[in-house]
């Protein structure tokens, strides 16, 4: 018999060992032809299809793809997981090859240089775009870009001058600086998804495996280094602080005083990365008052103020330290000029535009941002629901109701907002996975995660941008589908 929580795959490979090798054999090849078609430095190809002579390079690129993902597929899939402790090393493995060659699937890192590189020269890079500096690495940043601010918060706009400090005039130093900040966002979800996990019931191994070593991660995490890693860490980081309250502090009026305001400087923080932090807030409150349920009226809004306070203490302190102050709400108004089937109320409202106009009609601007307006409305309204319901948890499960609310809710967000890119789904992804118990919602969660993973070309080019008409049809086409199944389940089960 083997020894308790290990697997006989540890003395010989096993599935375990031929997956953990195939998928490192199709992370290096994906890393080698990222030194092709990746999303390389330079105006070359700037986010165009790749050109014929290259399309070799493009099948190694998804054969590499397709491999890891398979590797984690059938890792993830097995009965019984590896050690934790194997599972982070066969991660790690897998990341090292990405680590070492052009970033993938996206220049938003090249942005983030220039964003830098503004703030360096004393300007603010969430009211001006890279383009007034100019940076000298404007050529490697998309042209939608180039004009626009930063929407991102001070905190990753301090990350962003950092990374240009000790880069100099050397562009690789400063995307490796920026790597390493992303993975400092995966390295809080290690430590901190651990005790999500356990407070939901779900093993840490399996729990990790699914939130942080998925190919979506490794593409847009470790090669792509996107903000939105810091975001998701600083996330788990503030939730596992509030489900780790002690239970007797929670009953007092202001609720548990230090682990509160903790909880809220993690969330401001991450709030200074990107703003859509703060719908964690309300859940954090939640798993604050876990351990005292049943909760009064009092409790609550102690609870509340004191993780607001924080977060507000740490966002003003990062403001200050960054010298920039609320101009990127502004510039988030830019990254609704993308319109993209990815994002469902997008695809619906180009569906109606379309159909408008092949009947010579107009409003098909009108018709996008109705339905949009119309989802942020269902947005705010579902959030509403799943905090109520997590609020009414038992005292037993309270914890866990308030992680998995923040899951669903970041979910519904990023399936609501009316732009969308895969890196998105990483807080959501995050948080469901440490929340999830059963096995029918981890799949989806796992085919989710794979499917994103091939939504966008090495070198940074959507495939959404390039398919509107018929993926805005066919995304609208599913969501009527969809929608119709769940009234007509409905209907059956209340004439049962």
């Amino acid at each position: 018999m083997p020894a308790p929580g290990r697997m006989t795959g540890e003395r010989r490979p096993g599935l375990p060992g031929y997956a953990r090798y195939a998928g490192l054999a199709g992370s290096a090849l994906l890393a080698l032809a990222a030194t092709r078609i990746g999303a390389r430095p330079g105006a070359a190809d700037l986010d165009g299809l790749p050109a014929a002579a290259d399309l070799p390079w493009l099948l190694a690129a998804v054969a590499g793809l397709a491999v890891l993902a398979l590797a984690w597929w059938r890792v993830d899939r097995l009965p019984a997981l590896p050690p934790t402790r194997w599972l982070l090393v066969t991660a790690a493995l897998w990341a090292v090859p990405l680590l070492a060659t052009t970033p993938l699937a996206s220049r938003d890192v090249y942005a983030y240089a220039c964003q830098g590189a503004s703030a360096a020269a004393g300007l603010d890079p969430t009211t001006t775009g890279p383009a007034v500096l100019p940076c000298p690495w404007l050529d490697s940043v998309p042209p939608i870009w180039r004009d626009a601010p930063s929407p991102y918060g001070p905190l990753a706009g301090l990350v962003s001058h950092a990374a240009t400090a000790l880069a100099g005039d050397r562009l690789a130093v400063a995307v490796g600086v920026l790597r390493v900040a992303a993975l400092l966002g995966v390295v809080l979800g290690v430590v901190f998804g651990g005790r999500l996990a356990r407070a939901c019931g779900v093993p840490v191994g399996r729990a990790a495996w699914l939130g942080l070593a998925t190919p979506l991660v490794l593409l847009h995490v470790v090669s792509g280094a996107h903000h939105d890693a810091l975001l998701t860490g600083l996330i788990v980081a503030a939730l596992g602080v509030a489900v780790a309250s002690p239970r007797a502090p929670a009953r007092r009026p202001g609720g548990a005083l230090l682990p509160g305001v903790l909880a809220g400087v993690l969330l401001g923080a991450a709030a200074a990365v990107k703003v859509t932090a703060v719908l964690a807030l309300p859940f954090a409150v939640l798993a604050l008052l876990a351990a005292s349920r049943p909760a009064s009226v009092g409790r609550l809004a102690g609870a509340a103020g004191t993780v607001t306070a924080g977060a507000a203490g740490a966002f003003a302190a990062l403001s200050v330290a960054a010298g920039s102050g609320f101009g990127f709400l502004s510039a988030l108004g830019r990254t609704g000029d993308l319109t993209q089937w990815t994002s469902p109320p997008s695809a619906v409202g180009m569906t109606i535009g379309y159909a408008l106009r092949a009947l010579g009609l107009p409003g098909g601007g009108v018709a996008l941002a109705v339905v949009r307006l119309l989802a942020l409305v269902a947005l705010a309204a579902f959030v509403a629901t799943v905090w109520w319901r997590a609020w009414r948890a038992p005292a037993g499960s309270a914890r866990c109701a308030a992680v998995r609310g923040a899951g669903l809710a970041f979910a519904a967000l990023a399936l609501l907002g009316p732009v969308f890119y895969p890196w998105y789904a990483l807080p959501a992804l995050a948080l469901l996975a440490v929340s999830t118990v059963d096995a029918r919602g981890r799949t989806w969660l796992a085919g989710a995660a794979t499917a994103l993973a091939f939504l966008v070309l090495p070198n940074g080019a959507g495939l959404a941008a390039r398919t509107k008409l018929p993926g805005a049809v066919l995304v609208t086409v599913a969501l009527g589908v969809a929608a119709w199944r769940l009234v007509r389940n409905r209907g059956l089960a209340r004439g049962a």
